[in-house]
């Protein structure tokens, strides 16, 4: 199965660069329902509750060790958590290269703003859900993980 969301992962961002090329860039909606795979390989390995991630979405972070596994699985899946750390580099690449155009600075604004998290040193999971809050407390609208 973990293949499987690799090959998954190298074809969104293949179609991402396609859409670039393109000058159609991916939106945050866009990103949220490409990735809706992950998000049920997530629920599955990890055992989440879809309510809670739902409820996530929408601005609602409950303190639950399994919704922060979730969004420890979707990083590492994206490849934009590897080793317990945030890959900050590839971030600032999707903003500059693969976000539609009105929502570039504030993305790349939300990441600068999380940097001080991104660069602790804490539990993966812990982290990955702190600072995909993080992200979200900037600017809801960039929440991109379904």
């Amino acid at each position: 199965m973990k293949s499987g969301v690799t090959i998954f992962f190298v074809l969104f961002v293949l179609v991402a660069y396609l859409r670039h090329a393109e000058n159609k860039l991916v939106s945050f909606p866009e990103s949220r329902e490409a990735l809706i795979p992950v998000r049920n390989h997530c629920i599955e390995r990890v055992h989440t509750d879809p309510k809670l991630i739902d409820n996530a979405v929408k601005g609602n972070f409950a303190a639950d060790r399994k919704l922060e596994c979730y969004y420890k699985c979707m990083m590492l899946n994206t490849k934009m958590m590897r080793n317990d750390k945030i890959v900050e580099r590839l971030l600032y690449d999707l903003a500059e290269f693969a976000v539609v155009e009105e929502s570039r600075t504030v993305f790349r604004k939300a990441v600068e703003n999380c940097h001080a998290l991104a660069t602790k040193s804490m539990d993966g999971c812990k982290l990955a859900y702190e600072y995909v809050k993080c992200l979200y407390e900037y600017d809801p609208v960039i929440m991109f993980f379904p």
